[in-house]
């Protein structure tokens, strides 16, 4: 009677424990939505779409695995999951995420046969091996892991496991074989040693759509990560969970083993470097920290930092941040930042920031590139294909903009060289210049921005107006520095497709900063030229400029 007893309330836990986590599932299982569909004829990429219209989620799949141009003629009312078996070959096995059902090839099965479990306050201690189902060969690199208590492994060449659980409570323990191309299994094992198995895919909502990850696969992956936690992570796929904290010395000495890979942590401590599924949190570490999804908040490094999914928030390093989708926030490095895809925010570099479309801010020492820039560029060299924003440096190297050398001569400098770059609506000066004021020498060099004012293409000539401010600073061959501002407009008009001829008034103001023994200058820029004012420290007057420019 007493075993009876205790019988029942296992089998009790049991299902109430597989009830609950149909309970959890159910508003959200796009498998079990209801649909109506009455086609003749149709391709099956149009009745996947229509399916997924009405249950308002999407569908996930690589062209090459569902025949999308086949034509199909069907009627059918019921679940998204019994459709999906009449119009799919049986080795397609579903998935789902929050907004996404995932069809992947899995065309072979699997079994997990247990050699022996002991059980010894609340530890476990489970041996087995896991077999091919048609040729009963054991199968290598498969991953073998327990979701609830975040503890896995992989199997040996001949398919042998072992593995050791720990758990506080007496809920069974659900053991899920992953191995790419072959279709999950999960077998339960019950306090004692009463073994079922069921189907995988339902009583879980912690998926993913991982497509697109590749951190496994860049020159840091393969330097810091293990083959065994890469295999382990390919196989498990879109499963993931969140935990309040993870501590790592490595990657393969973690607090979450090898089951790092699909944790998404609140907070990470990682003494010296660390991997996980993301961050919904902190993330902290000595030298590196490597995330195959997403990060949220804060992410520091003394090293690297390298997200294969997208950034919200803080992501700081001594030397190289990385994100591969799209940043949202601030990325600080003291060498160099890279965004796969859209950085929003603001990127600050020592040496080099890189983004494929920038929509917010990029600082850097030397470079900044963008293949599309609708932001913001800030340093020596700016480079982009293609430009509706605003970039401000040197050199800015634009696809769609021009670089071009003028010569010119002024009623202030004889010779003055300028190189300009960017896009009509803004571009850079950098000028070099010489001349001379009351017999002494004087060397110029300055920096400023323009902007060019067209005519619309349907209306284009050769001629055009551009205006120019210029801030320019003056050595004497009496070692006296001069500052001088200069604002400017100029007429250009085309003299061939390379050549343009240019000329225009400009107005000029000159601080003068002499050392105490320097006399002072009587002419500027020349004896008896009209000024608007005429201060023994201060000029102002009205000039006049005309050049070639080239390219």
């Amino acid at each position: 009677m007493k075993y009876q007893l205790l019988h029942f309330s296992r089998c009790l836990s049991l299902t109430l424990l597989m009830l609950m986590a149909g309970i959890v599932v159910f508003g959200q299982n796009y498998l079990d939505k209801p649909v109506t569909i009455d086609e003749q004829n149709r391709k099956l990429g149009d009745v996947l779409g229509i399916v997924a219209e009405q249950g308002g989620f999407h569908f996930s799949y690589s062209s090459g695995i569902i025949p999308t141009d086949s034509l199909v003629t069907i009627t059918y009312t019921g679940e998204v999951n019994g459709l999906l078996h009449l119009l799919l070959d049986k080795s397609i096995e579903y998935k789902q995420t929050a907004t996404h059902i995932i069809l992947r090839p899995a065309p072979f099965r699997l079994t997990l046969m247990p050699e022996e479990v002991g059980e010894k306050k609340r530890t476990y201690t489970i041996k087995g091996y896991v077999v091919d189902e048609k040729t009963g060969k054991g199968i290598h690199n498969a991953s073998v892991y327990e979701k609830r208590l975040l503890s896995g492994t992989l199997t040996d060449k001949k398919g042998h496991f072992r593995l050791k659980l720990k758990t506080k409570d007496n809920f069974p323990v659900a053991l899920t074989v992953s191995k790419e191309l072959y279709k999950d299994t999960t077998t339960v094992f019950l306090p004692t040693v009463d073994i079922a198995n069921i189907k995988s895919g339902k009583g879980d909502d912690r998926y993913i759509n991982t497509e697109g990850e590749n951190v496994s696969n860049t020159a840091f992956g393969r330097l810091f990560l293990s083959s065994r936690q890469k295999i382990n992570a390919l196989n498990i796929g879109d499963f993931f969970a969140y935990t309040p904290v993870q501590l790592s010395l490595t990657p393969g000495l973690s607090s979450h083993g090898m089951m790092s890979s699909q944790v998404i942590n609140k907070f990470s401590a990682n003494l010296i470097g660390g991997y996980s599924a993301g961050v919904d949190g902190v993330e902290i570490a000595g030298v590196f920290n490597l995330d195959r999804l997403h990060v949220q908040y804060v992410q520091a490094a003394g090293v690297l930092n390298m997200v294969g999914g997208g950034l919200s928030g803080v992501q700081l390093s001594g030397v190289y941040n990385t994100v591969m989708d799209t940043l949202k926030g601030v990325q600080a490095a003291g060498v160099f930042n890279l965004v796969g895809k859209n950085a929003s925010g603001v990127q600050l570099a020592g040496v080099a920031n890189g983004a494929d479309t920038l929509k917010g801010v990029q600082v850097a020492g030397i470079v900044n590139k963008a293949k599309y820039n609708k932001g913001f560029q800030f340093g020596l060299i700016n480079v982009a294909d293609t430009s509706s924003g605003v970039s401000l440096g040197m050199i800015n190297w634009i696809g769609n903009g021009f670089k071009r050398l003028s010569i010119s001569t002024n009623e202030t400098l004889f010779a003055n060289v300028d190189f300009k770059s960017g896009t009509q609506k803004f571009y850079t000066v950098v000028s070099i210049g010489a001349g001379t004021w009351s017999k002494d020498r004087i060397f110029v060099t300055g920096f400023g921005v323009g902007r060019e004012f067209k005519r619309k293409k349907q209306q284009k000539g050769s001629s055009y107006f551009a205006t120019e401010l210029l801030s320019h600073q003056l050595l004497s061959s009496r070692d006296d520095n001069f500052l001088w501002l200069k604002g400017q407009v100029l007429y250009h008009h085309k003299i061939n497709r390379t050549i343009n001829f240019y000329m225009g008034p400009s107005i000029n103001f000159i601080h003068l900063n002499k050392f105490i023994d320097s006399e002072p200058f009587v002419a500027i820029p020349f004896n008896g030229y009209p000024h608007l004012i005429d201060n023994i420290d201060s000029k102002l007057w009205i000039g006049l400029g005309l050049g070639l420019s080239f390219f």
